[in-house]
């Protein structure tokens, strides 16, 4: 199965709980799919009432998420490294009033070569360090 299929029954699945019971999931999905090389990546983010959305560079769920988008829309590099990208979505996530340090935070990266799992967790020391 890939990863629309799963997004699409995910997607129904909510829908018809959105539409048909009386108090409705309050829930947002992301699949993210790993392709083999970066042009098979995908990301789909399923909404609250069962919509499917395919996403591009990045996606924000729950919380300010339109405030959060535009700032990330507008401090956005395609070529930026892992800690930029980080530092730049810290900045996004906390905006002008808050700041967010490492044990705010649950970073993981996805990877094309592992074995098992797609992802990796990065400890809050590495977070600390790229965030310095």
């Amino acid at each position: 199965m890939d990863g629309r299929s799963l997004a699409n029954q995910y997607g129904q699945i909510i829908g018809q709980s959105f539409t048909h019971e009386s108090k409705p999931l309050e829930v947002e999905i992301l699949i993210a799919e790993v392709g083999i090389t970066s042009d098979g990546d995908c990301m789909y983010h399923i909404s609250f009432d069962g919509t499917v959305s395919d996403e591009k560079t990045f996606c924000v769920l729950g919380g300010d998420d339109a405030t959060i988008t535009t700032r990330l829309q507008e401090s956005t590099a395609n070529d930026a490294t892992l800690k930029s990208n980080l530092q730049r979505a810290v900045a996004a996530l906390s905006g002008p009033d808050r700041t967010l340090t490492a044990e705010d935070l649950e970073v993981a990266i996805l990877s094309r070569t592992s074995q098992r799992r797609c992802f990796s967790r990065v400890t809050d020391a590495d977070i600390s360090e790229m965030l310095s």
